[in-house]
């Protein structure tokens, strides 16, 4: 990888300017961590277990009252045993799942998923995606859409300026290492140093499967193996380097994957977590976009009991989603809140413009200042070849698939595209492909001194792919497929530069 600029380590946020009290009050202080690593290296660990449990027998009580003398070894033996389950860490269920799920144009699509609760078939609101938890170092499992865990929560997803750059009219400087990132729905986040521990139930007919690509020794799939019906199997493997990782059921390739059974296992290090990895690009916070496509007829001929023969019926994907939305729903254009509050969460990248160098991705102007933008993760866990365009600024891609792209010398693959850092407004995404990207969120080149300066409101972007049918849903529902947008946010009230 090619030289990067010299930075500080991003393990501290800096403090919050009074202009920004409330965002301040939500900050928590992080509790301190054994800064302790087990031996053992990425193994998988994959048992069978039972899908009922018999409750033990408890002893009957004694006649008499215990001895001081008694009570003493049965204490520590209680205390080693609390200590060996921290040890070992938590567990993350995962429940294999099917259902019905509603498409962008109403209609009810079968589909299957990794669930964190059992449900049926026919519930209404089944459970067939995972929500956001994060292994941590200490071998602590959190509940949080939010990582770091405990960082303040940008108010609905966009990170507040420091203050405004002197320097530079109409633009601010950024506030370094302070904010965190929401996950959405799929996520599971894993500090480098945690130890993953997934126990997958399969609650479905057919035997599953439950795989993270790349993320075992030499870059192979760890995975449970195939869990009959009934039955679950734990996963347990050491988090791999930094890095994006798909996970899927890797069973009738891709049917199952196209079904719903897919997500992403983002791996990041606790000592720099405002960095890409240690030494790496910073940024402000992130943005993890998971593309999927849905083929309705394959849905059915599965929902029915059948098994679809991919070869002898090609797939013609219908529906194509970010982050589980379409269209409107995806650019969070609806009438129930929840929904817009979710896409501008985490799809609807947002930010108030900045100097942006892309020589430098660390210390700002001043002190606890960022001159660097925010991080994109394009994970297509579908099986449709996509083009991601942005309007209003070019992106820096950064790595594909986990390899470090260089800065000066790079390499043309297989299929003649340069792989090395470079401004890129249309982003190649082939199927089973992660890439990571700056978006510098900087005033746009066309425009002009009397425009940027008496702008009032946001200024917003579009990002559709350049494969025209994955913007569509239901054969000519424009824009009802994979499309989103971005904004540069106005001026804030009262502020000078």
């Amino acid at each position: 990888f090619g030289a990067q600029p010299a930075r500080a380590a991003t393990a501290t946020p800096t403090p919050a300017p009074a202009s920004t009290a409330e965002a301040a009050e939500a900050e928590t202080e992080a509790e301190a961590e054994a800064d302790i690593e087990t031996e053992t290296g990425s193994v998988t660990q994959a048992t069978e277990q039972p899908e009922t449990e018999t409750e033990a027998e408890e002893p009957d009580e004694p006649e008499e009252l215990p001895t001081e003398e008694a009570e003493e070894p049965e204490a520590i033996a209680a205390e080693e045993a609390e200590e060996d389950a921290k040890d070992e860490g938590e567990i993350l269920d995962v429940y294999i799942n099917e259902g019905y799920l509603k498409m962008v144009d109403d209609s009810l699509v079968y589909h299957r998923g990794f669930g964190d609760r059992p449900t049926e078939k026919n519930d209404a609101e089944p459970s067939l995606a995972i929500k956001p938890h994060v292994f941590l170092k200490d071998g602590s499992l959190a509940a949080s859409r939010i990582y770091p865990v405990g960082a303040p929560e940008p108010p609905r997803g966009t990170p507040l300026p420091l203050r405004p750059d002197p320097a530079n009219a109409g633009q601010y400087l950024i506030r370094r290492a302070y904010w965190g990132s929401f996950m959405p729905e799929r996520v599971i986040v894993a500090e480098k140093g945690a130890t993953i521990k997934l126990r997958v139930h399969n609650r479905l007919a057919k035997d599953h499967e439950l795989a993270i690509h790349g993320a075992g020794k030499d870059g192979g799939d760890v995975t449970t193996g195939k869990i009959a019906p009934g039955a679950n199997k734990l996963l347990e493997l050491k988090a791999p380097d930094p890095g994006t990782y798909i996970y899927s059921d890797p069973g009738n390739q891709p049917v199952e994957r196209t079904l719903g059974l897919y997500g992403a296992l983002v791996v990041m290090d606790p000592s720099d977590a405002w960095c890409i990895a240690p030494g790496l690009a910073e940024f402000e916070r992130q943005w993890i976009w998971l593309t999927h496509a849905v083929d309705p007829v394959w849905a059915n001929i599965e929902a029915k009991g059948g098994t679809v023969d991919p070869l002898r019926q090609p797939a013609v994907p219908r529906y194509f989603t970010l982050n589980g939305r379409s269209g409107f729903e995806s650019m969070g254009m609806t009438r129930d809140d929840k929904i817009n509050r979710a896409a501008d969460e985490e799809t609807t990248i947002s930010g108030y413009p900045r100097q942006f160098d892309v020589r430098q991705f660390g210390e700002g102007s001043e002190i606890g200042s960022l001159r660097g933008g925010q991080l994109v993760r394009m994970v297509n866990c579908g099986i449709v070849f996509h083009q991601m365009h942005f309007h209003g600024n070019h992106l820096w891609t950064l790595r594909c698939d986990n390899e470090d792209w260089d800065r000066g010398e790079g390499y043309v693959d297989e299929e003649g595209y340069l792989c090395f850092q470079q401004w890129e407004d249309v982003i190649r995404l082939k199927a089973m492909e992660s890439k990571a990207a700056i978006i510098p969120i900087k005033r746009p080149p066309d425009a002009i001194d009397e425009v940027w300066h008496a702008r009032d409101s946001d200024w917003g972007y579009p990002m559709h792919c350049h494969s025209e049918s994955s913007q569509t849903a239901a054969g000519g529902m424009y824009p009802g497929g994979l499309t989103a947008h971005w904004f540069i946010k106005a001026p804030l009230k009262g502020a000078t530069s």
